[in-house]
Formats: C-alpha cells, sequence, structure tokens
C-alpha cells in the first residue's frame, strides 16, 4: 500500500513538472523580441560664430528600415552628466533635426528610447564648436575747448570714437578725472552719430581729464590720453 503511494506521488510529480514545462516553452514561443536600432547625428557646420545657430540632424534606423514617428530626445553634455534639451519626431526617413545656439563650444548626441517593439539606442557625439569674435580695435581722441579758465567757469572736454575710419556712434564713453594715477568721478555719455562726445566740467582747481571707452562684445576697449585745464 504504501509502495503504490509512492509511486501516485511520483506520477503526480512528474505530470507536473511536464505541465510546468510545456507552458514555459509557449510562454517563450509567444514572447516579443525587440527589434534593435541604430541612430546617427551630424551637424550641418560645426563651428559657429557666437549668436549663430547650427542643426543637428539624426537618423533612426533598425536595419534597413527607417523608423517614422519615433520620439528622439536631444541630449547637451553639462560636464557632469547628459541632460535632456528637446525631444521631437522623425519624420520621412526616419529624420529628425533640432535648431541650437550654444553660448559655448557645446556636446550634444540623440538618444531613441526603448519601446515594446524596439531596442534603445544612442547616437554618436557631436560637438558645435562656438568661436567669440575678436573685437575690432578702436582710438579714442580728446581734446577741450579752453586750456585756462577762471574759478567759476566752465570748460568743455571733447572726443571721437572711431574703429579704423568707421565713426562710432551710440557707444558708451566715460569722463574720468586724473587724480595721483587715478581715475575718479566718473560720468558717462553716448556717442553721436559721428561718434562724437563732449562733457562740461567746472573745475575748482586745476584738473586733469581722461575718456574711457570700455568695449563691446564687437569693440575693444581704449582709453584716450589726458588733457589739463588750467584754473587761475
Amino acid at each position: 500500500m504504501r509502495t503504490s503511494l509512492t509511486r501516485a506521488v511520483a506520477g503526480a510529480a512528474i505530470a507536473a513538472t511536464a505541465v510546468l514545462a510545456a507552458v514555459g516553452t509557449a510562454g517563450a514561443a509567444g514572447a516579443t523580441v525587440k527589434a534593435p536600432t541604430t541612430l546617427t547625428a551630424t551637424e550641418s557646420h560645426g563651428i559657429i560664430k557666437l549668436g549663430q545657430s547650427d542643426v543637428l540632424t539624426g537618423t533612426l534606423f533598425s536595419g534597413k528600415t527607417a523608423l517614422v514617428n519615433k520620439d528622439v530626445a536631444l541630449e547637451r553634455y553639462n560636464g557632469k552628466t547628459w541632460v535632456i534639451k528637446d525631444v521631437r519626431h522623425t519624420g520621412v526617413h526616419g529624420h529628425v533635426s533640432f535648431i541650437v545656439t550654444p553660448g559655448v563650444t557645446a556636446k550634444y548626441q540623440l538618444q531613441f528610447f526603448a519601446t515594446t517593439k524596439y531596442l534603445g539606442s544612442r547616437s554618436n557625439v557631436v560637438t558645435v564648436v562656438v568661436v567669440k569674435p575678436t573685437p575690432k580695435p578702436t582710438i579714442l581722441s580728446i581734446g577741450e575747448t579752453k586750456t585756462k579758465i577762471k574759478p567759476g567757469q566752465s570748460d568743455t572736454i571733447f572726443g571721437t570714437l572711431r574703429s579704423g575710419k568707421t565713426l562710432l556712434g551710440g557707444q558708451l564713453v566715460w569722463l574720468y578725472q586724473v587724480v595721483s594715477g587715478k581715475l575718479v568721478n566718473g560720468n558717462a555719455h553716448f556717442t553721436g552719430k559721428l561718434g562724437g562726445i563732449s562733457f562740461s566740467v567746472k573745475p575748482s582747481a586745476t584738473s586733469r581729464y581722461e575718456l574711457k571707452f570700455f568695449g563691446t562684445a564687437k569693440y575693444a576697449g581704449t582709453h584716450s590720453g589726458v588733457v589739463t585745464v588750467v584754473v587761475s
């Protein structure tokens, strides 16, 4: 009797193992195998001037099939990690484009995240080099209407700002007194259309003056010579 029970249990175990094996085989047969993908990235220019834009283009494929209407992320490297900056859909032929306007040289890559049908993939890294223009040199002249005034009288300090033969209008120029080699008591005006600038001064004692232009992204800073207003 005990032998018959042992045989029955053993038979049930064998049957259960067979059922589990069959279920496992069926599950494996029904599982979806994700297709691999490839994502490439190119830049239109690669080198741009500060303030300009570049276009990054990606192409997403699975084998020889272009993947249309798929989400692709644009990522920028921040020095430590990759940060998503934009997400767009692929269009005809699996292409996707992003416009970037970095203020400094930057690295980008594209990423396609896995779906139920396709494996994810990352593109190659592209670098957009930003070239900052060299400011153009400038010249700032200085003069005075009078060289000598009486106490209580005024004088006019004037100058002209230019870069080569170009007169620079609309630029901020400062007038300073020169005291012990230091610039003090600053006052500023914008140059006129022909680059001219003037300041009225009323020193109580003999004073020295200098004009200064601090420069912009386009034009280099400069300063004038020194003029002396004699008060006597």
